[in-house]
């Protein structure tokens, strides 16, 4: 170097630059053979000096009033255009670490509270385990427990378990609603629980096909099963929108179902007629009698006889018939109240 040495040339150039000035320019093949001349001769009149080398401080005035530039060295020129990014690379980075540093007592407090709080959903495995939990929500229950028990009759064990609890939650005056469906009326033990239930204060009402099983104690906590084969799991849910959900479901039901009194007022002949027709429509949607038998919760044999009861209606002699003349015959546009059609006569 001529004028000065590299340390006056680091120190002017980082002075010079700031973070937010600079962008880098376009070099060409000229730029390149001017930096050449330059280190060659030692010097460049500013005015003759591409613009392209003094932004990227290749070419440098020997002072602000000087007319005359020399070369620096790259390693020298990066140093100075880079300097002030790592500085403000460096404040930003003590800003995160400010940033964490003052939210991390309100971390601390966010999680102590949040650790407090229950889990919305956990997962119950083995009857114990989920007998246990039922109970315990059932006999912590000051407003309602709503319950929907698919299938048939219910064991002769349970319903002597569960007489005791509902009978002292009926007197403590929580109010208990369960839907069952049409074929625990043909159940007498099921039946006899049910009028005793209902004496007391319970409400049940039954419907030809619900949904899955499920238990709401005071719309603060749900059990449901996991899915349709293993009955010895079930999905404990505290989580207030799956648990409005769940209710909407069951009001709807409830709206559409029969219910049960000390005297069973509802007509023998339009509960099976409402079976007969859900089995037929579910024949036309082309389910088996082990499916058909699964959804009505009657046995598999019961759904046989029912289907043997439509043919003769109908006059059907196979099952691919049957679905023809359950289609032609109107029967599934109508109210599920409303009886088949006999065959026509001659």
């Amino acid at each position: 170097m001529t004028e000065y040495d590299e340390q006056d040339e680091l120190h002017d150039l980082r002075r010079a630059g700031g973070p937010g000035d600079f962008e880098l320019p376009d070099v060409s093949g000229f730029d390149l053979l001017q930096y050449r001349e330059s280190l060659t001769q030692g010097r460049r009149p500013r005015e003759e000096t591409s613009q392209a080398l003094l932004r990227l401080h290749l070419l440098h005035p020997v002072s602000e009033a000087s007319d005359v530039c020399v070369p620096v060295s790259p390693s020298a020129a990066v140093d100075a255009l880079v300097a002030p990014l790592e500085e403000e690379r460096l404040k930003l980075r003590k800003k995160i670490n400010d940033i964490r540093s003052a939210m991390a007592a309100f971390d601390a407090v966010h999680s102590e509270v949040r650790s407090k709080e229950a889990v919305p959903l956990t997962l119950l495995v083995g009857g114990a385990a989920i007998g246990a939990s039922v109970t315990s929500s059932a006999r912590a229950s000051e407003r309602e427990i709503i319950t929907v028990q698919p299938g048939g009759s219910r064991p002769p064990e349970l319903l002597a378990e569960t007489m005791e609890l509902n009978m002292s939650l009926l007197a403590r005056g929580v109010r208990q609603r369960t839907l069952y469906q049409h074929s625990i009326r043909k159940h007498q033990l099921t039946m006899d629980y049910s009028r005793q239930v209902v004496a007391a204060g319970a409400e049940i009402r039954t419907v030809t096909e619900i949904f899955e099983r499920l238990i709401i104690c005071d719309d603060t906590v749900a059990y449901i099963p996991t899915n349709d084969v293993r009955a010895n799991e079930a999905l404990e849910i505290r989580h207030p929108a799956l648990i409005r959900y769940l209710r909407a479901g069951f009001e709807r039901a409830w709206e559409g179902a029969e219910p049960i009194s000390p005297a069973d007022p509802l007509p023998k002949r339009g509960r099976e007629d409402a079976i007969l027709v859900r089995i037929a429509q579910l024949l036309v949607d082309g389910h088996t009698d082990e499916s058909i038998s699964q959804r009505l919760g009657i046995g598999v044999r019961t759904v046989a006889k029912r289907i043997s009861t439509l043919s003769g209606r109908l006059g059907s002699r196979s099952r691919g018939q049957l679905g023809y003349l359950i289609a032609r015959s109107g029967m599934l546009d109508e109210p599920s109240s409303t009886p088949p059609p006999a065959p026509p006569s001659g």
